[in-house]
């Protein structure tokens, strides 16, 4: 997992986004607030798994259902 350091030491946690295009959005809202700064291999990477998912919509998992596949196996 690549790991993004927000400048004003916000903690993200895996927990507060239902899916990829959450975390986007959050992402993006903090960049235009100049809260973050991803360089640009990071926007290449994000945008490559954006369009990957955006062609291929079934090969993905939201986070709730990855969640509760982990809580299926560990019971």
């Amino acid at each position: 997992m690549t790991t993004i350091t927000i400048k004003n030491g916000q903690n993200l946690s895996r927990t507060q986004f239902d899916s990829i295009a959450d975390l986007q959005d959050y992402l993006l809202l903090l960049s235009t607030q100049n809260e973050i700064e991803l360089t640009k291999e990071h926007k290449a990477i994000l945008d490559e798994r954006i369009q990957d998912l955006k062609e291929n919509p079934d090969n993905f998992l939201s986070f709730k259902q990855f969640k509760t596949s982990l809580n299926r196996k560990n019971v």
